[in-house]
């Protein structure tokens, strides 16, 4: 896979956890009860590595006043960029209260996003990019490289290139984005897999487009990235995460961009091996994000709501996890998490023989 990496001092590693800090204030605007409880840490891995890890190179979270996300479902809250705060309903619903209609997407979870329990947690303004479904680049896959393109909800399907455009026509009017305060989230690959496994495409296209799009936003004034790799394992987006860490190494190198990565292979890996330790008794509640008849009576023990897409509970164990990779505030955790994984060599040879 052959890249440019248009954007991007190499510190060692993961900044460890600190045992005696100051815990967080969690500000929200419900009262849930969180009956599952982290039971693995990051692997924290080296900056300098050419393959992708868990690092913290030079973002501060304690500094963090406005968080600018962008995404997919994962991620997206609903809000589209047009309104600071989407809206919470309880009890839980596949929809969590999000605005439906005019092609905005609900939260794929019965309650707040990690994303929002990361802003509520540092007390941080949230601006809200990501939309269900969207990809990386639509022009990346065959599926959707012909034109406009809808989701299975017959919803218009986006990518991070539009994301980024329609930040840019009206961020700066939505909140302060002083460089040093404000952090850009993006996680993306989910939707991307899914396409490329229906019908092919161009994984390099993809990774090319990701780092363009981290540079635009960097020429507009983004100092600081934390980074979500995807919650599975799959040769082709283990490689683009190589070369998307590759080109995050350079930037950092070239410009002192801060950039943080969290793996979430490593921990749906931990999850899935011992749910009960965590406190889980299912795996999804519910068959379809459009009926609750025939739900889980506990969707707060489930890992996901819906297929594909974490409860409530699980969205706060990622925004744990997160804070956990980034080392400000949480204690550190009884075990480590640890896959194994190809050398980027190895998964090259394996794409090359690979048969899609």
């Amino acid at each position: 896979m052959r890249f440019n990496a248009l954007l991007f001092l190499v510190t060692p590693a993961c900044i460890a956890a600190k045992r005696n800090a100051e815990p967080f204030q969690f500000i929200t605007a419900v009262n849930r009860t969180q009956p599952i409880r982290l039971k693995g840490s990051p692997v924290c891995g080296e900056v300098s590595s050419q393959s992708f890890t868990e690092v913290n190179a030079g973002v501060k979270l304690n500094a963090t006043k406005t968080i600018v996300a962008f995404g997919d479902s994962w991620t997206s809250n609903g809000s589209n960029g047009t309104i600071p705060f989407a809206p919470i309903v309880f009890p839980p619903n596949p929809s969590a209260g999000a605005r439906q209609g005019n092609n905005f997407r609900a939260r794929a979870s019965n309650g707040y996003v990690w994303v929002e329990d990361l802003a509520n947690t540092l007390g941080a303004k949230l601006i809200d990019y990501s939309v269900g479904g969207a990809v990386i680049d639509l022009s990346a896959w065959n599926t959707t490289n012909k034109g406009i393109t809808f989701t299975s909800d017959n919803l218009l399907r986006t990518d991070f290139v539009a994301e980024t455009a329609l930040f840019l026509q009206q961020g700066h009017l939505l909140a302060d984005l002083n460089p040093e305060t404000t952090l850009y989230t993006v996680q993306f690959g989910i939707s991307d897999w899914t396409q490329y496994s229906i019908g092919g495409g161009d994984w390099t296209l993809a990774a090319n487009t990701f780092l363009r799009q981290l540079g635009i936003l960097q020429a507009n004034g983004a100092q600081n990235f934390l980074i979500h790799w995807v919650y599975f394992t799959e040769n082709v987006t283990d490689t683009m995460q190589d070369v998307l860490h590759q080109g995050l190494q350079a930037a950092r190198a070239q410009n002192g961009t801060n950039f943080a990565t969290v793996n979430l292979a490593n921990l749906f890996t931990a999850i899935r091996s011992s749910p009960e330790e965590w406190g889980y008794t299912n795996t999804t509640c519910l068959a379809s994000q459009n009926f609750t008849d025939f739900g889980c009576d506990d969707p707060d023990r489930s890992i996901f709501y819906i297929p594909g897409h974490p409860s409530a509970t699980t969205h706060e164990i990622i925004n744990q996890y997160t804070m956990l990779t980034l080392a400000v505030g949480i204690p550190t955790v009884p075990y480590t998490v640890r896959v194994v994984r190809y050398t980027a060599r190895t998964v090259q040879q394996m794409i090359r023989t690979r048969t899609v």
